[in-house]
């Protein structure tokens, strides 16, 4: 999820080949109703892990670049398994 425009959110995971739906988020009002809408306009950088049921399994609430998305990769594998399409 992301203020950022859908186009941007689809060339960076187009670039880091992710499949997953992002949430476009230009109004704030999600970010807000997560709780992730800092002062400003900025959002304060939380990953979520939302089951395929639209249960929320994870919340990160402090996000560090480097190693995260391999944080994020390991939970995945362990709450869903090696699923391949």
């Amino acid at each position: 999820m992301g203020v950022d425009p859908s186009t941007t959110h689809r060339k960076w995971a187009a670039r880091h080949g992710l499949r997953m739906p992002f949430i476009n988020d230009a109004d704030y009002g999600v970010s807000a109703a997560f709780g992730v809408a800092g002062r400003m306009g900025a959002i304060n950088n939380t990953t979520f892990l939302i089951d395929f049921d639209g249960s929320l399994r994870k919340i990160y609430p402090i996000v560090k670049a480097k190693g995260h998305a391999a944080i994020v990769l390991q939970h995945c594998r362990t709450i869903w398994g090696e699923r391949r399409q």
